[in-house]
């Protein structure tokens, strides 16, 4: 069997292998139930979703034709990367207002063509959806805003 597709492959064992750690990462959570959905449905169920797409790229690797591995776009990477480190540790601290601006405001910085007034009207978008469907739409039990600063 002849890999004819070396950039889907790679991306395909990146999902895969991110998707396998986010399973093991997140084993801890609580899944709840089916009407009070704990902590642990939205990453299992994203988890699930990275693997089962990685697995149909390395799968298009082998049939499709396509280019090869190029160069390495760092920024993009680290900033990603970044960002969703740091929506994982402020959350809890922070509320889910702050964990998203940041991580928003990371991921943006993670290209040059990024046009700040866009951004500033779809990050006031975002907050109003991700706080209205998890905190008052689902009820998950994360807070909005910080309940008191950690230096006072």
């Amino acid at each position: 069997m002849r890999i004819r597709c070396t950039q889907d492959l790679a991306t395909g064992l990146l999902f895969i292998s991110i998707g396998i750690a986010a399973l093991w990462f997140g084993a801890d959570l609580s899944l709840g139930t089916a009407l009070r959905p704990g902590t642990g449905v939205l990453p299992r169920i994203l988890a699930w979703c990275l693997i089962a797409t990685g697995a149909l790229l390395g799968a298009k690797s082998l049939i499709a034709d396509g280019p090869g591995l190029g160069e390495w776009a760092w920024r993009p990477l680290i900033m990603i990367t970044l960002a969703t480190i740091t929506f994982a540790l402020t959350i809890d601290r922070f509320g889910l207002v702050v964990a998203m601006l940041t991580s928003m405001t990371l991921a943006a910085l993670g290209t040059p063509e990024t046009r700040w007034r866009e951004y500033i009207l779809f990050a006031a978008f975002m907050l109003l959806l991700g706080v209205g469907m998890f905190v008052w739409g689902l009820g998950l039990p994360v807070t909005a805003l910080p309940k008191a600063l950690p230096w006072s």
